[in-house]
C-alpha cells in the first residue's frame, strides 16, 4: 500500500498497463537485473504520452522487500533534478512490486566498462562531464534538496549511473538510502551495513556507522573507474609483477601518486593534458581517504572536476587551432583537424555559444587557407576539404537529429502537480537556439565546402576539355574503332581517352587518400560525368565530319571503359555518376543502330527518349552538312528527292565534273555556270558522306522536321549543367 505521507495516488499505475507495455514481462524486453530483480524496457499507453520507461519489477525471491520498495518510492518521487531518474509511477497490486522510470537509452555506466569499444567511444572530457553531473545529482541528495532532511545514498556505483540519449548522467535505485534530519546534532547513523563490495566505504563496513561521506567514498572509486576504464571488481595484472592481480583501488594505492599515470585508460591517454589529469586524480584520490573525516564535500568534488574539464577543454580548443594551421595528416581514417574537431565536439551534449564561436574562427581559417594550396590542383585543396566535410557532416546529422526528435512532450498530470526544473515553453526556446546554432554552424562551413568544391570541379573541366575535343576530332582518321590484337589501353588511337582516364583515377585517388566523405566525391564525380556528357555530345552533334557510324563506334569504345571504371570497385563514388552520360551513351546507340532505316517515329522516340527531337534530327542529318536546309524547295521537298533531282541533272549534263578547276580567264565561265558548279560540289559532299546502310527513313526526317516546326525554341545542343551547387 502507498505511504500514509505522501499522496502517490497520481504515480499509480495499473498492472494491466504494465503488462501491456512489457508484454507481460517477455524476457526479450529484459534490460537489467540485479538483487532486487529484473528491469523491463517498456512504452506506456497514450495516457502516460506513450512514454518509454524502464520498468523494475521486485522478483519474490529478492533479498529485498516491501520496505526497500517503499522506501525507493517515497525518495524517488521528491526528487526532482536533471541528474537524478525520473520517477513515472509504481505498481503495488496482487502481490506485485513495480517501480516505473524514464528510460535512459545509453544504459548504465558499468556497461560501458564491461565493453571497451563502448568505453574508448567516451573522451576523457565526455568521462568528465559525466563524472560532473553525477556529483551533482549525488550533491543533490546530500545538501540540495532545500527541505528538512538529507538523504545518504548507500550504493552509488557505476551500475547506478545511467546514461540518456545525450550521454547525461543520472543516479538511479535509492533502495538502501537513509534520510537523515537536519535538526539532528549529527548526521551519523548506527545501521545495519548495506552496498556492494568493492565500492563500499571501509570505514563504514568496520564501525556500521553511516556518514553521508560514505558516498563520497565510493563515488572516488567510479572516478577512478572512468580515468582507468577498468570496473573496480575486476581484478588486473600491472606492471612488472604482472603475475599478481589487484583490484583497482589496490593498485590506485600502489601507484599514487609519482606512477598513476600507468593507470590511465589508453583510450584516452593522448588526450589527457597533464594539468587536467593532477587535479583530477587529486580530488578522486581524497574521495578514498581511509578517514571519512579528510574526504572532501561533493561541492568541493564538483569545483575540482569542473576546473580538470576547463582545463582539458581550454587545452583542447587550443591544440584544435594549432592543428588546423597546418596540413598535420591523418588519424584513425580522418584529417587530424576534422578528428581534433570531432573529439572536441563529442565532449559537448549540444552546441552552446562557445562552439558557434569556434566554428567561426574555423571557418576564417579555412577561407584563409594559403592560395598556394588552392590554386595546386586538386591536391592541395583535398586535406581542407575534407576537413570541412568532415565537420559538415557531423553537423548535418546534429541538425537532422534535432528536426527528427519528437516535440516537447507535456509532462504527465503527476509531474505537473509537483513541478518541473524546465517548463516546456522552455524547453521549445532551448531547442530552438541550439538548432539554431546548428543551422548557423551549418552555412558556415557550406560556403567553404561549396567553396572548395567549385574549384575542384573546374580543375577538372579546364583538364578534361582539350581531351575531349581531341578524343572526338582524333578519332575522325582512322578506318576503325579498335587495332588487330591490341587491348584499350595498348591502342595508340586511344591516348586521348587514357589520359581522360588518368585524371579520373587521379581525382578519385586524392578524394580517397584525404578521406574525402564518399557523399562528396559522389557529387564530384557527377559534376565532372555531366561536362563530361556535355562536350562529348555537342562536339559529336557540332560538325558533320565528326557524326559518323564509324566515330560512333570509336566513341562507343571509350564510354565502354568509362562504364567498367565506374563499376570495378569504385560503385560507393562513381556508379551514380554513370548516369550522367544518358545523352552521349544514347545518343552513340543510335548513331551506330544498323537497323535505323527500319524503325518509324514512334519507334526512335520510345528507344531513345532521353534524346529530344531535335537531337535525335540533328544526328540522323548532320552527315548530309549543315547546308540541308538548301536541299529543300519552295514546296519542302526533301533531301532524299533532292538527291534524285541532282542524279537527273547530272545524266543529262554528264560534261561537268565537280573537279572543274577555275584559272584567270575562267571568271566569266565560273559566274555563268556558278549555280551549276554550286549543285555539283553539294551532290559530291554529299555523296561522300552518304551512308545508305545506316540512315534512316525519309518518313521520319518529315515528321522530326513538323515537330521541330511546331516546337521551334528547341535546340539539339545541351547547356553546360555541370555547374550545379553541391547540394542540388
Amino acid at each position: 500500500m502507498a505511504p500514509s505521507w505522501l499522496n502517490l495516488e497520481n504515480y499509480s499505475i495499473p498492472l494491466e498497463e504494465i503488462n501491456l507495455a512489457t508484454d507481460n514481462f517477455n524476457p526479450q524486453r529484459c534490460i537489467g537485473g540485479g538483487g532486487f530483480g529484473y528491469v523491463y524496457r517498456g512504452q506506456l499507453s497514450n495516457r502516460w504520452q506513450n512514454r518509454q520507461v524502464a520498468i523494475k519489477r521486485l522478483a519474490k525471491n529478492s533479498h529485498q522487500g516491501e520496505h526497500e520498495f517503499h522506501n525507493e518510492v517515497e525518495k524517488i518521487s521528491g526528487f526532482h533534478h536533471d541528474n537524478i531518474i525520473s520517477f513515472v509511477g509504481y505498481c503495488d497490486e496482487e502481490n506485485e512490486m513495480i517501480i516505473v522510470y524514464e528510460y535512459a537509452t545509453n544504459g548504465s555506466l558499468d556497461h560501458h566498462l564491461k565493453d571497451q569499444n563502448k568505453m574508448c567511444c567516451l573522451t576523457w572530457i565526455q568521462r568528465l562531464k559525466i563524472c560532473l553531473e553525477a556529483a551533482r545529482g549525488l550533491n543533490y541528495l546530500h545538501v540540495g534538496r532545500g527541505e528538512k532532511n538529507i538523504v545518504i545514498h548507500r550504493d552509488i556505483k557505476s551500475a547506478n549511473i545511467l546514461l540518456d540519449d545525450n550521454m547525461v548522467a543520472k543516479i538511479c535505485d535509492f533502495g538502501l538510502s537513509k534520510s537523515v534530519l537536519t535538526s539532528q546534532p549529527r548526521t551519523d547513523i548506527f545501521t545495519k551495513v548495506a552496498g556492494t563490495q568493492y565500492y563500499l566505504d571501509p570505514t563504514y563496513n568496520e564501525s556500521r556507522i553511516l556518514h553521508k561521506e560514505s558516498d563520497v567514498y565510493s563515488f572516488g572509486v567510479v572516478l577512478f573507474e572512468m580515468l582507468t576504464g577498468m570496473l573496480v571488481y575486476r581484478p588486473r595484472r600491472i606492471g612488472e609483477d604482472n603475475t599478481k592481480t589487484r583490484s583497482l583501488i589496490k593498485l590506485v594505492r600502489k601507484y599514487y601518486p609519482e606512477e598513476l599515470d600507468r593507470l590511465i585508460d589508453p583510450c584516452i591517454k593522448d588526450q589527457i593534458s597533464s594539468h587536467s589529469f593532477d587535479m583530477f586524480k587529486k580530488i578522486a584520490w581524497q574521495c578514498i581517504s581511509y578517514d571519512y573525516k579528510k574526504r572532501p564535500t561533493l561541492e568541493m568534488v564538483m569545483k575540482r572536476i569542473q576546473e580538470a574539464l576547463d582545463i582539458q577543454l581550454q587545452e583542447t580548443v587550443s591544440a584544435l587551432f594549432e592543428c588546423i594551421k597546418k596540413d598535420n595528416g591523418f588519424s584513425h581514417g580522418k584529417p587530424v583537424a576534422a578528428f581534433t574537431m570531432y573529439k572536441w565536439f563529442l565532449d559537448r551534449n549540444y552546441l552552446e555559444v562557445e562552439i558557434t564561436m569556434v566554428l567561426k574562427r574555423l571557418y576564417e581559417r579555412f577561407v584563409s587557407a594559403d592560395k598556394y594550396q588552392l590554386s595546386n590542383a586538386n591536391g592541395g585543396m583535398a586535406y581542407w576539404l575534407s576537413c570541412a566535410s568532415n565537420m559538415l557532416l557531423f553537423l548535418i546529422q546534429k541538425s537532422l537529429k534535432l528536426n527528427s526528435a519528437s516535440s516537447v512532450r507535456e509532462p504527465p498530470p503527476s509531474s505537473l502537480l509537483l513541478g518541473e526544473l524546465r517548463t516546456a515553453e522552455e524547453e521549445i526556446i532551448f531547442q530552438a537556439q541550439v538548432k539554431n546554432q546548428v543551422l548557423l554552424c551549418k552555412d558556415q562551413l557550406t560556403k567553404y565546402v561549396e567553396y572548395m568544391y567549385n574549384i575542384i570541379c573546374d580543375n577538372m573541366r579546364t583538364e578534361l576539355q582539350p581531351l575531349l575535343v581531341s578524343a572526338i576530332k582524333g578519332s575522325r582518321w582512322f578506318s576503325g574503332p579498335t587495332s588487330s590484337g591490341k587491348s584499350f589501353y595498348e591502342d595508340y588511337r586511344f591516348n586521348d581517352w587514357h589520359e581522360i582516364f588518368y585524371q579520373l583515377k587521379t581525382l578519385l585517388k586524392t578524394m580517397k587518400i584525404n578521406y574525402v566523405p564518399a557523399i562528396i566525391v559522389q557529387k564530384i564525380l557527377a559534376q565532372v560525368f555531366t561536362y563530361i556528357n556535355m562536350m562529348l555530345f555537342n562536339s559529336l552533334l557540332g560538325r558533320r565530319e565528326y557524326c559518323s557510324f564509324k566515330i560512333g563506334e570509336f566513341v562507343k569504345v571509350g564510354l565502354a571503359e568509362l562504364e567498367l571504371w565506374c563499376t570495378q570497385g569504385k560503385e560507393k563514388y562513381a556508379l551514380l555518376a554513370w548516369d550522367e552520360l544518358q545523352h552521349i551513351r544514347q545518343a552513340i546507340e543510335f548513331l551506330v543502330n544498323r537497323e535505323k532505316h527500319t524503325l518509324s517515329y514512334n519507334e526512335i522516340t520510345n528507344l531513345y527518349p532521353i534524346l529530344s527531337i531535335p537531337q535525335l534530327h540533328r544526328i540522323c542529318t548532320i552527315y548530309r552538312h549543315d547546308t540541308h536546309t538548301l536541299f529543300l524547295d519552295e514546296d519542302g521537298v526533301i533531301f532524299d528527292q533532292f538527291i534524285s533531282r541532282m542524279k537527273i541533272w547530272m545524266r543529262e549534263n554528264s560534261s561537268f565534273s565537280y573537279s572543274y578547276r577555275l584559272n584567270d580567264s575562267s571568271c566569266y565561265v565560273f559566274i555563268y555556270f556558278f549555280k551549276i558548279l554550286f549543285i555539283l560540289i553539294l551532290y559530291r559532299i554529299c555523296k561522300k558522306f552518304w551512308d545508305d546502310t545506316h540512315h534512316v527513313s525519309s518518313d521520319v526526317i518529315v515528321m522530326m522536321k513538323i515537330w521541330m516546326k511546331e516546337n521551334s525554341k528547341h535546340s539539339y545542343k545541351l547547356k553546360d549543367s555541370s555547374r550545379r551547387t553541391l547540394w542540388n
